[in-house]
């Protein structure tokens, strides 16, 4: 029997720094657009890990110095290299249990890359049948942190975990295995300081 605490702790062997485990009925009220009960109707959990972004990650950035570490390894090698082959992994692993598992990578198009875009693109995709949402669902992967109980979101809509504040990423596996739900987070990590505010440069946060 495939059960919660065995899922985290493989999903942790292979690499996430967090793992987390929402029922799909937590989803209830999401726009079609965005609900991933869509992607996998005979889904019963969710399964959201995290990544963290070490510190040094910045350093160059906040020199004015160095650019690279960042974009390289906090972005484009999460997204589409490490943060894959962890979700692969696990896949096989629950699909090794006897259960289905459905894989939804933070995978975004980025300018002057040859790959499919993954965004609402009406004018080039239209429902398949009646009832039914454009595709590519784009599930909210904040909110789907939030649904398995990881952290809260901050005044500037970034996504807080009590382990690494602001600074990781996710990715979520859809699986037909009822696994034990983690409670949503209870604590208060943002206190509403406004720091945000005046730190931000392109004055995208309104007091």
């Amino acid at each position: 029997m495939l059960t919660a605490k065995m899922v985290k702790d493989q999903a942790r062997y292979l690499g996430a720094d967090l793992a987390g485990i929402a029922p799909m009925d937590r989803f209830e009220g999401a726009p079609k657009e965005q609900d991933p009960r869509y992607i996998f109707p005979g889904a019963k959990s969710c399964i959201v890990l995290a990544f963290r972004l070490p510190r040094g990650y910045f350093r160059g950035i906040e020199e004015g110095t160095y650019f690279q570490s960042y974009t390289l390894m906090g972005y484009g090698g999460l997204n589409r290299i490490y943060m894959p082959i962890v979700l692969r992994e696990l896949c096989c692993y629950i699909e090794d249990h006897g259960y289905e598992a459905v894989p939804i990578p933070n995978y975004y198009s980025q300018p002057n890359i040859s790959i499919p875009e993954q965004r609402p693109a009406p004018e080039r995709s239209v429902p398949v049948a009646p009832g039914l949402p454009n595709p590519d669902i784009l599930v909210d992967f904040r909110v789907a942190a939030f649904a398995a109980g990881l952290g809260q979101f901050g005044y500037s809509k970034v996504f807080l975990t009590p382990e690494f504040g602001p600074m990781q990423r996710f990715v979520l596996m859809l699986t037909d295995a009822e696994l034990e739900p983690d409670p949503l987070y209870e604590g208060e990590l943002c206190d509403r300081c406004m720091r945000c505010v005046g730190a931000c440069s392109g004055k995208a946060i309104s007091p």
